[in-house]
């Protein structure tokens, strides 16, 4: 069954390409990451690489689209949640998907990751801030927002990267602290 999507060499092939590019993510940046890099670190030849994906950006890009999909499950917005179970989740979910976490979060850059999982919280957030801050200004709102996103990021970017063993826990308790969500 050569050549079929699924097959189990395939899955396999796919699964030590992607294993060899996260490792060479951990260790530099994703624009310094070659094929040729990959396909050593792999061990496979350039032909299989291209056989699954044009080029390191491509497959950075569908990792990120697949780990998207797995985990919006996990930090979907119930009824009952408000920011800071919603937080608890999310960090635990960024938690166990590390290395890809943190080049999403230090790009600096959009992210479909990132888009999506703020995008959850997004009308409970601005709720949030109209009462908290006795706000109506759409555009205010949308302020106050970006600054809730970009402080989060910054917050756990710098806890993902000193691994200091600080639990998730006492990371949503302090961005629970620092963002607060009522009077």
């Amino acid at each position: 069954m050569t050549g079929k999507k699924n097959n189990r060499r395939t899955v396999y092939t796919r699964n030590v390409i992607r294993e060899a590019f996260l490792e060479l993510l951990a260790e530099q940046d994703l624009q310094k990451i070659t094929v040729t890099d990959i396909t050593k670190k792999a061990d496979i030849n350039r032909g299989t690489f291209y056989q699954h994906y044009k080029d390191p950006l491509d497959l950075f890009h569908q990792i990120e689209t697949e780990l998207t999909e797995q985990i919006l499950p996990t930090i979907k917005l119930q009824n009952t949640d408000n920011i800071v179970v919603w937080f608890s989740r999310f960090i635990d979910v960024l938690y166990a998907n590390r290395v890809l976490s943190l080049t999403l979060l230090k790009s600096n850059n959009s992210s479909y990751l990132m888009d999506t999982i703020f995008g959850e919280v997004h009308d409970l957030a601005i709720e949030a801030f109209k009462d908290l801050y006795n706000e109506q200004n759409p555009i205010l709102l949308e302020y106050y927002f970006s600054y809730f996103v970009k402080g989060t990021l910054g917050i756990i970017v710098e806890w993902l990267s000193n691994d200091d063993g600080t639990s998730s826990e006492d990371i949503s308790l302090v961005l629970s602290k620092v963002l607060p969500t009522s009077k």
